[in-house]
């Protein structure tokens, strides 16, 4: 019997193997979705990275023979692939671990007061004990550019929620076969992040008011973000997402 050719294996894997691994799903169908949000996700994430390439950073120090626009094209490019890889993820194993998807259309239009009600309480939480005074200590955090502002609702909504709750959370799931399990998991480590902005910033990371205080809002942000992903779907999480973004303009408006 010959051997299969390397084509004939790959075939083989497309048709066989990978619908076994992820319960049927369709690589075609989640090729073309996980490639429509990665789209989406650099297309709105655009106007934002710009803002940290020629404002952030202006005047910053690079590495030899990089200049902005070479960095800013990298971290396109590097977004998408990141994306594109995470949307895959969360498509293809959605099924196998039980998970809703995008969710249901219906179902996310009757939950929309709930959402605008329980994003209006967490921008006020976050304001209140954190955006106030993180403001006076670096206000470059918050563009005064509408184009800026109003990336950064979309970045969120699709970048982060499709690296954080589509790809991590369903890998958190399937890790510890708990959806609950995978929603606190992510819920710990996605806080962390805040220490690489700090640095970002230049600012000192410690047990001071602003660290501990942004690492508790970020982990009970993550907890319902990731609860509303495992029950309802990645809607639900995007359009929250979404409109917790929307506190830029507040905080740009009542402190600028």
């Amino acid at each position: 019997m010959r051997p299969l050719r390397p084509v004939s294996q790959l075939r083989d894997i497309r048709h066989k193997v990978l619908p076994a691994m992820t319960s049927g799903a369709d690589t075609g169908e989640v090729l073309v979705k996980a490639s429509a949000l990665a789209i989406a996700s650099v297309l709105f994430t655009l106007p934002y990275f710009h803002y940290l390439t020629f404002v952030v950073l202006d005047g910053a120090p690079l590495p030899e023979g990089l200049d902005a626009r070479n960095l800013l094209r990298t971290q396109l490019f590097l977004l998408f692939i990141v994306c594109l890889l995470s949307a895959m993820v969360g498509f293809s194993f959605s099924r196998r671990f039980k998970l809703p998807g995008f969710g249901n259309l219906k179902r996310f239009v009757q939950s929309l007061p709930l959402l605008f009600v329980l994003a209006a309480i967490m921008t006020a939480l976050s304001y209140f004990f954190f955006d106030r005074y993180f403001f006076q200590v670096a206000p470059i955090s918050y563009p005064g550019n509408s184009l800026y502002l109003m990336s950064i609702p979309f970045k969120g909504a699709f970048t982060e929620e499709i690296i954080l709750r589509l790809c991590l959370v369903t890998l958190g799931v399937g890790l510890l076969h708990s959806k609950g399990g995978g929603v606190v998991l992510v819920s710990i480590v996605a806080p962390f992040f805040t220490i690489k902005y700090f640095h970002f910033l230049g600012m000192e990371v410690g047990l001071n008011y602003l660290f501990v205080v942004q690492l508790i809002l970020s982990f009970a942000a993550n907890l319902l973000l990731g609860y509303l992903f495992v029950t309802h779907g990645l809607l639900h999480s995007m359009a929250l997402k979404f409109m917790l973004g929307m506190k830029y303009f507040l905080v740009s408006w009542a402190m600028g």
